[in-house]
C-alpha cells in the first residue's frame, strides 16, 4: 500500500527531481573546480620552479667564475702569479706557497657558502688546503677521489657528500658537513695537458634557502636529482647523496624537458613538477611532489562550503515538497474513502453524502462532482455495457462463420478452372492450376520435407504465374540433375530466393531476364554434397551491400513482406542437416546475383 501510494510517489518524485540536480550540481562543481585548481596549482608551481632554476644556476655560475680566477692576475706577488706558480715551479719554496694559500683564501672569500678550498698540482705533486681561513702546511701527494674525474670535462659538481680533510692533520677540528663540491681541472694551453685539480666545496645553505621556500614542510617534497638520481637536496637531510629508494623519480630525471607526470604509489601520491637544470658542468632535475590531499585541499574546501549552503535549501525544499504534497493528496484520500464506502455498501450510488468535498471549486473538486455525476449513472452505465458486450460476442460469430476455409478455395479454383476448359480457356486454365498448385504445397502442414522435385515443381508453378505477370520478359534454365530429385530437403527454400529476383533484381525495361536453377551432387573430401544454385542477371548488389547481407546473413531476419529471409533460409538447412550446410553470395558475370546452398547428403543430428 505504501508503495502504491500516489501522495508518496509524488514525495519520491520532488525528492528526486531536487536532490538530482543538488547532487550533480555539487559533484560537477567538486570535479571542475578540482580540476582547475589542480591545473592552476601545476602552472603556479611551474613557474615557481623555473625562477629557483634559475636562481640556482646563477648561484652555481659564480662559483664556476670564481674557480676561473685562478688563471687571472689577481694573485699577483713578486714572484709572479699563482697561475704561473703552479705551472712552473718544481720546487715550490716557502715565499710561493704563501702566494698559494693567499689566492686560495681571496678565492674562498668571493663566495659565503665556501667551506674550504683544495688545491693539487701535479708540477711540484703538492696538495693545499684552505679551511675558514686556516692553512695547514703543504702536503706531498695527491688526495685519492672515489669517484675518477668524468671524461670530456673540465668543470663538474659532485653530488651532496660529507666534506673530509682530503688528507691534512688540522689543528682546528672541523666537523664533517654536507657539501657540494665544484671541480676543476687547471689545463696549461698551449698542449691542454692538466696540471693540477681545483676542488671547492660548498655548504649547502644558500641552495637550501632557496629550496625551502618552493614547498610547504610536511604537505609537500621538493628534490634535486642528479642524472644518476642520487639526492643533492631533500626533505631528509640524512638521505642528502644517497640514491632514491624507488624509482618515483625516474620519468624526471630522464626527460629532456620541463613537465609535469602523475604518480599513484605511495603516501605522496599525486602530481610531480619538475625543472630540467643542464649545464656542461651540472645536469640536475628539480621535482616537486604534490600529494592529492594538496591539490585538491581547495576544491575540497569550496566544495564543503557550498554542499554546507545548498543542503540548508535543500531542507527547506524537502520541507515544502512534503507540505505540497500532503496538501495535494488530501482530498484525493477523502475520494478514495468514499468510494471505499460506496463498494461496501455503506451509501447508495450517486448519494451525496458529508464525507465528499463538493464544495471546492478547483481541480479535485471538480473531480468529485464529476465522480458524483458518474455514480448517478451507474447502473444505466452497467445495463449498457451489458448489452455492448452481447452485441460484440453476436459480431465474433458472424466473424468466425464468414472465414473462408483454404480447402475450399483450393476446391473453388479447381472448379474455376474446369469451367474455363469447358469455356475453351486453356490458358487461364493453366495459370489457375498452377494457383492452385502452390497453395496446395503451402498449405500441406502435414511435410515439412519433400523431395527436390516437389520444390522443383512448385517452383515452376510459381514461375508460371510470373510469366503471365510479366508477358515472357524473362527466360528460366532449370539444370537438375535426375540424381538429385529424390533428395530431401526442407520445405519452401528456393521459393523465397527466386522471389527475391523479382522483387530486387529484374527490371523488364533494362533487359531480357535470365533465371538459372541448378541442382548437382560433388564429392568433398569423400563426403557427398548437394549443391543448389539460382542464377540471375538482375541488377545484382554493390559491394557495399554485399557485405551489409554477408555480414547479417548469420542473423535471424524475417522479410519486410513477411517472407522468409535468407538467414532464416540457412538457418532452416542447417537444421535439418548440419552445421556444415552454408549459403553463399556471389557475383555473376557480367552482372547479377547468385545464390549457392552448399547441403552435406548426410544429415545431422538437429533433424
Amino acid at each position: 500500500m505504501i508503495r502504491n501510494s500516489m501522495r508518496n510517489k509524488l514525495i519520491l518524485f520532488l525528492l528526486v527531481a531536487t536532490l538530482v540536480p543538488f547532487i550533480t550540481s555539487i559533484v560537477v562543481s567538486y570535479y571542475f573546480t578540482k580540476q582547475r585548481v589542480t591545473e592552476d596549482t601545476i602552472t603556479n608551481n611551474t613557474a615557481l620552479i623555473s625562477q629557483a632554476k634559475t636562481n640556482l644556476l646563477n648561484y652555481l655560475n659564480s662559483v664556476v667564475q670564481t674557480s676561473l680566477t685562478i688563471y687571472t692576475g689577481q694573485h699577483l706577488s713578486e714572484t709572479g702569479q699563482l697561475y704561473d706558480i703552479l705551472q712552473r715551479e718544481k720546487d715550490i719554496d716557502y715565499i710561493n706557497e704563501r702566494v698559494i694559500y693567499n689566492g686560495l683564501q681571496v678565492m674562498s672569500h668571493s663566495v659565503k657558502e665556501i667551506k674550504q678550498i683544495y688545491l693539487y698540482s701535479n708540477v711540484s705533486n703538492l696538495s693545499f688546503l684552505t679551511v675558514n681561513d686556516f692553512t695547514p702546511p703543504s702536503r706531498i701527494g695527491k688526495y685519492e677521489r672515489l669517484y675518477p674525474f668524468p671524461d670530456h670535462k673540465t668543470v663538474y659538481f659532485e653530488t651532496t657528500h660529507q666534506s673530509s680533510s682530503y688528507g691534512f692533520p688540522l689543528n682546528v677540528y672541523s666537523a664533517p658537513t654536507p657539501v657540494l663540491s665544484m671541480h676543476r681541472k687547471i689545463m696549461y694551453s698551449p698542449n691542454n695537458t692538466s696540471i693540477g685539480e681545483l676542488i671547492i666545496d660548498l655548504q649547502l645553505d644558500l641552495i637550501s634557502a632557496i629550496s625551502q621556500s618552493l614547498y610547504t614542510h610536511d604537505q609537500e617534497e621538493l628534490y634535486i636529482l642528479d642524472e644518476n638520481g642520487h639526492i643533492v637536496f631533500g626533505p631528509d637531510a640524512a638521505k642528502w647523496g644517497q640514491p632514491l629508494q624507488d624509482n618515483w623519480g625516474d620519468e624526471a630525471i630522464h626527460s629532456l624537458t620541463d613537465g609535469n607526470y602523475e604518480w599513484t604509489k605511495g603516501d605522496y601520491a599525486g602530481m610531480n613538477v619538475y625543472a630540467k637544470m643542464q649545464t656542461d658542468y651540472v645536469n640536475w632535475t628539480i621535482v616537486k611532489r604534490l600529494p592529492y590531499e594538496q591539490l585538491t585541499k581547495n576544491a575540497r574546501q569550496l566544495t564543503l562550503i557550498n554542499s554546507f549552503v545548498l543542503t540548508l535549501f535543500l531542507l527547506i525544499v524537502i520541507a515544502g515538497t512534503v507540505y505540497i504534497s500532503i496538501r495535494f493528496t488530501a482530498p484525493i484520500k477523502q475520494l478514495i474513502r468514499y468510494i471505499t464506502r460506496i463498494q461496501t455498501g455503506q451509501i447508495q450510488a450517486g448519494q451525496k453524502n458529508a464525507d465528499i468535498e463538493l464544495a471546492r471549486t478547483d481541480e479535485m473538486g471538480i473531480l468529485a462532482n464529476r465522480f458524483h455525476s458518474l455514480m448517478q449513472d451507474l447502473n444505466q452505465m452497467v445495463m449498457r455495457e451489458y448489452r455492448l458486450e452481447l452485441a460484440n460476442k453476436s459480431n465474433q460469430l458472424m466473424a468466425l462463420q464468414a472465414q473462408i476455409n483454404p480447402h475450399f478455395l483450393n476446391n473453388a479454383l479447381q472448379s474455376i478452372g474446369t469451367l474455363a476448359l469447358q469455356h475453351d480457356a486453356p490458358k487461364i486454365y493453366g495459370l489457375i492450376s498452377s494457383l492452385a498448385k502452390m497453395m496446395h504445397y503451402s498449405m500441406n502442414t502435414n511435410e515439412s520435407v519433400v523431395p527436390l522435385s516437389k520444390e522443383i515443381d512448385h517452383i515452376k508453378a510459381y514461375l508460371e504465374l510470373q510469366k503471365q505477370r510479366f508477358e515472357h520478359q524473362f527466360e528460366i534454365i532449370y539444370d537438375i540433375e535426375a540424381s538429385t530429385k529424390s533428395v530431401s530437403i526442407p520445405k519452401m527454400i528456393l521459393q523465397p530466393l527466386v522471389e527475391n529476383y523479382f522483387k530486387h533484381g529484374f527490371k523488364p525495361s533494362l533487359s531480357t531476364g535470365l533465371l538459372h536453377l541448378r541442382a548437382t551432387k560433388i564429392i568433398e573430401g569423400g563426403q557427398p554434397f548437394l549443391i543448389l544454385e539460382i542464377e540471375d542477371n538482375g541488377i545484382g548488389l554493390t559491394e557495399e551491400r554485399m557485405r551489409e547481407v554477408r555480414g547479417r546473413l548469420h542473423a535471424p531476419s524475417i522479410s519486410d513482406h513477411g517472407c522468409i529471409g535468407l538467414s532464416n533460409v540457412l538457418t532452416r538447412v542447417q537444421l535439418y542437416f548440419t552445421d556444415q550446410a552454408t549459403l553463399e553470395l556471389e557475383h555473376a558475370n557480367p552482372h547479377g546475383l547468385r545464390i549457392v546452398i552448399h547441403i552435406p547428403m548426410e544429415k545431422g543430428t538437429n533433424e
